[in-house]
């Protein structure tokens, strides 16, 4: 299991302490898995400026650490009115073109998790196994919430470690990939109704790897971005 949705949780948690500013950036180690059920979550103001508000958090379960982070709040406005790209957005099929990944039987790969939420994949990419041959680590798609939830900062979070990781469709070893810590960026905190997403994997050494994410609205804005790094597992 990747962080789901501790991640989210945790986030959310740091930001009852920083009321009136969004959330710009997230921070995270996963130390040990958790197990369904009631958590501890404790936070630390480490910094609280006239712009920007920096905290530590801390999710427990049992007397063990599962989780630590620190994230960054700040209030809106704080930058130049620019919004410049120097990459070219990836071509991603519309949403009705992509396929919902579920869960199927008592398959551990997609994770239950994925039925709580919209997972949209292009179809090309969900070819695993020898049918990956040849294909580069990439999964391109769309993410949205059920019930017609719009995607907050901590959605954008939780949206960030939601995909399968890229390294299952370039026919590599499928199985535990556990992620060491993850990074997560806010652009724009919404709320959106879904975000296009890329997730691509560019190096593996030694069974480490880092996986990049980007986010964009319906308009082709960048609204968030992560990179992690996870371990192909024996």
């Amino acid at each position: 299991q990747r962080g789901w949705p501790a991640d989210r949780i945790e986030t959310r948690a740091m930001g009852e302490e920083a009321p009136e500013r969004d959330l710009v950036s997230i921070s995270a180690r996963f130390l040990n898995p958790g197990r369904p059920g009631p958590a501890d979550i404790e936070v630390d103001v480490l910094k609280k400026g006239r712009g920007t508000t920096t905290l530590q958090g801390r999710m427990s379960q049992g007397g063990r650490t599962l989780f630590a982070a620190h994230a960054t709040f700040a209030i809106s406005g704080m930058g130049a009115p620019v919004d410049v790209s120097y990459e070219e957005i990836p071509e991603i099929p519309s949403a009705d073109q992509c396929q919902r990944l579920l869960p199927e039987g008592d398959a551990p790969l997609p994770p239950p998790f994925s039925k709580q939420v919209e997972i949209l994949i292009r179809p090309e990419d969900l070819k695993f196994g020898e049918e990956a041959e040849g294909r580069k680590p990439e999964i391109r798609g769309w993410f949205r919430l059920l019930e017609g939830e719009q995607l907050d900062p901590y959605g954008l979070v939780l949206a960030a470690d939601a995909f399968p990781p890229a390294v299952f469709t370039a026919n590599l070893p499928m199985g535990w990939t556990p992620t060491i810590d993850i990074s997560v960026y806010v652009r724009d905190p919404g709320p959106h109704e879904m975000v296009k997403t890329r997730v691509h994997t560019r190096y593996i050494t030694g069974g480490w790897m880092e996986e990049d994410v980007e986010m964009w609205d319906e308009s082709g804005r960048l609204v968030a971005q992560s990179r992690q790094l996870a371990l192909l597992a024996r």
